[in-house]
């Protein structure tokens, strides 16, 4: 995988993670008028259970990319920090 396909997968991934979010919390104002706790506390957790998967994911992807920018691999995407 290049630099290139792993930025676009972290950028998929945090786009997915900014709708899981707008998700919750329109979940939250629908939880003031829900009549069946159960189920929303399943919607909820699978929300939150989404949310922490793609974030490891996004993480891993991160440190792959630095850990090639460290090693001198990349093929200059990410800048170098100073």
């Amino acid at each position: 995988m290049t630099d290139r396909d792993r930025m676009s997968t972290l950028q998929s991934y945090v786009w997915t993670l900014e709708l899981l979010g707008e998700a919750l919390v329109q979940h939250d104002e629908v939880l003031e008028c829900e009549h069946n706790p159960q189920l929303s506390f399943r919607n909820t957790a699978g929300i939150h259970q989404a949310i922490r998967i793609i974030s490891r994911l996004a993480s891993e992807q991160f440190a792959k990319l630095e850990a090639m920018k460290e090693e001198g691999k990349g093929n200059g995407v990410l800048p170098l920090r100073h």
